[in-house]
């Protein structure tokens, strides 16, 4: 407890007077009398005021110095730190992703959430305004400055955790833009902090969670055997926790175990597991057997490769090596055209074309497209001038695109200077200009990309991670394959079909049927909140399977912040909960004077009898007249 005025103690100078003001003794006159008997109540009156007398127990006294003491205490103003909202406008950023299901808080930490909300809502006065927003893959916002608290409290209820990654830079953008409408608003974050955000505006981050036992599947997919009879699994696990756990992992065909493995997971790094030989089935299943505070990271789903394969076209007037690269992957089947014949080759039954030819005319094939060292301007980008001899560094750390790919060294002569589109984001840039010589991205359900080089005039062909570099292409630019349908799906994202049939039906995990209605040859599926195994169907033919995982290192790792990461004025700093000041003068002021009722009650005690007494006559006189 802190105080705002603590020279208001200086008033306990105060209490020894009160104390000495006992000891004083009441002087008078000495009279002769015949007997003292009848004067011994004086004597001891007498007695009791002699100065400096042994101090008896006075319930006055006591009384007095309670009230002095309640006083002064409620004149040095003291004061706590508490969570209270002081604005008028509370915001409320509640956490709803997965790893808000972990259950170190029982019943979970949503629910921990739930309480720490309902206690600032309770707290408010009546006329401040609530708004309420759920952050998980998608942001919503559930309440909109609602003054009716008890409806705010009711939809605070009905939130639950997800099964997928907390989209907090949309979620905290939302809130900054009220709050800078409204200056006497304030933002409070109710998250276990897994999330790196920025912020311009008083922030209130409330850490939730308590412990860090976890492990998780972090991995699992099927590769066909070359013998094309079986498939291999291949799976990871990862214990996110500080000490080492055991655990098993049973694999399942179609719900029947067919394989298990015991695993020493080392805390903080993952295992892999292969499990060859699998027998043919339409989907399989992983369980890490055995509890930890996050059940939903413990299963993961997979479904077999599709056995058609990928059909390119290569535009080019021959490129050894690009040709190359493509053949060595095994699901693809390339198709070589040269530039003056592409035009009259149908591109319906192609998942992508790849334009390795610096001219174009007429229009453009339909369908995803990779561009090659392009000379001329499209209707997807613009050339503004020529590179001299850019040196290619990624882009960004960690791109899923270079993985495996080492780009030191690599020798380019020169490079087309492209602005980088709308659609795209650059993958590798020149490390002087920051010009892009690699760009990924996707146009009206089209995957597109471009390489700002020609290959034959780089190094690049010579290294080992070209070939690897061109498949990480061929996986961003045709995720489902051949049919379209890729093998998995992130936890909430949509999924965008290319498909000539008039409808196609959706089976979720849990049963339910979703039917959407394609426009212009694409349909979108949103509904990817479960995990598990989907399909897809025309109302006459099943057209695949895709899974739904939680492989996401974020919400698998538990671990709770005791603070979050704010970015402000270019400078990053952990970020301080805004507290407000309870004060505690009132509470002391009422005492006070109930305290100075109460002396005066007592040391006029027989006055208020001889009163009421005189009150009670007066009545009975009354009733007789």
């Amino acid at each position: 407890m802190t105080f705002l005025t603590p020279l208001a103690f200086a008033l306990a100078a105060l209490l020894p007077l009160v104390i000495a003001l006992y000891f004083l003794k009441l002087r008078r006159e000495e009279q002769p009398i015949s007997s003292t008997y009848l004067w011994r109540s004086l004597v001891r009156d007498a007695a009791a005021n002699a100065p400096w007398q042994k101090l008896r127990p006075n319930l006055l006294l006591l009384l007095q110095l309670a009230f002095l003491l309640a006083l002064i205490a409620a004149l040095a103003r003291p004061f706590t730190w508490s969570d209270a909202i002081t604005g008028t406008h509370l915001i409320l950023v509640v956490d709803t992703s997965a790893s808000m299901s972990a259950t170190d808080t029982p019943p979970n930490r949503l629910a921990r959430a739930r309480d720490e909300a309902r206690r600032l809502i309770q707290a408010l006065p009546g006329s401040a305004r609530v708004t309420l927003i759920q952050a998980d893959a998608t942001v919503r916002v559930p309440v909109s400055g609602a003054s009716d608290h008890a409806a705010v409290l009711a939809v605070l209820d009905t939130l639950r955790p997800s099964v997928a990654g907390a989209d907090f830079a949309s979620a905290l953008t939302l809130a900054t833009a009220i709050a800078a409408r409204e200056p006497d608003s304030e933002i409070v974050i109710l998250s276990d902090g897994h999330a790196g955000v920025a912020l311009d505006s008083r922030t209130q981050f409330i850490p939730l969670g308590a412990a860090s036992d976890n492990q998780a599947i972090s991995a699992f997919a099927l590769q066909s055997e070359a013998s094309g009879r079986n498939l291999t699994a291949f799976a990871q696990a990862t214990n996110y926790g500080a000490t080492q756990v055991a655990r098993r992992l049973a694999l399942y065909a179609d719900g029947r175990l067919i394989a298990a493995r015991d695993l020493t997971l080392a805390p903080g790094k993952p295992q892999a597991i292969t499990i060859p030989g699998l027998p043919e089935a339409r989907a399989y299943a992983a369980q890490l057997e055995g509890a930890d505070a996050l059940a939903a990271d413990d299963r993961a789903w997979a479904v077999p490769p599709a056995a058609a394969k990928i059909a390119v076209r290569l535009v080019s007037s021959g490129n050894r090596f690009l040709e190359t690269a493509l053949r060595l992957i095994p699901n693809v089947e390339t198709t070589v055209i040269t530039p003056t014949a592409h035009l009259q080759t149908p591109g319906a039954a192609f998942q992508l074309t790849v334009l390795d030819t610096p001219v174009f005319t007429g229009t453009l094939p339909s369908g995803n497209l990779l561009f090659i060292a392009p000379l001329r301007a499209t209707e997807f980008f613009s050339i503004t001038g020529v590179l001299d001899a850019p040196v290619p560094v990624p882009a960004l750390p960690d791109d899923p695109l270079l993985r495996y790919v080492d780009l030191r060294e690599v020798m380019i002569q020169d490079a087309a200077r492209v602005a980088l589109p709308a659609w795209g984001r650059a993958v590798i840039v020149d490390s002087r200009t920051n010009a892009p010589l690699l760009i990924v991205g996707e146009q009206d359900g089209r995957r597109l990309a471009l390489v700002a080089f020609d290959l034959r005039r780089s190094d690049l062909p010579l290294r080992v991670g070209f070939p690897i570099l061109i498949a990480n292409l061929l996986d961003a630019l045709t995720p489902g394959g051949a049919t379209g349908i890729p093998a998995n799906v992130e936890p909430g994202k949509p999924l965008t079909l290319a498909t000539q049939a008039s409808a196609l039906v959706v089976r979720a995990p849990n049963g339910e049927t979703r039917t959407l209605t394609p426009a212009n040859g694409r349909a979108v599926f949103e509904q990817t909140q479960q995990l598990g195994v989907y399909e897809i169907a025309t109302p006459d033919k099943l057209l695949g399977r895709f899974a739904v995982n939680l492989f996401d290192a974020d919400e698998s790792d538990i671990t709770p912040r005791a603070a979050l990461p704010i970015t402000q004025a270019g400078a990053t700093a952990p970020a301080e909960s805004a507290r407000a000041k309870n004060e505690w003068w009132r509470a002391l002021a009422w005492i006070a004077l109930g305290v100075l009722v109460g002396e005066w009650l007592y040391a006029y005690r027989e006055r208020l009898v001889w009163l009421r007494e005189r009150v009670k006559r007066a009545t009975r006189n009354v009733r007789w007249l």
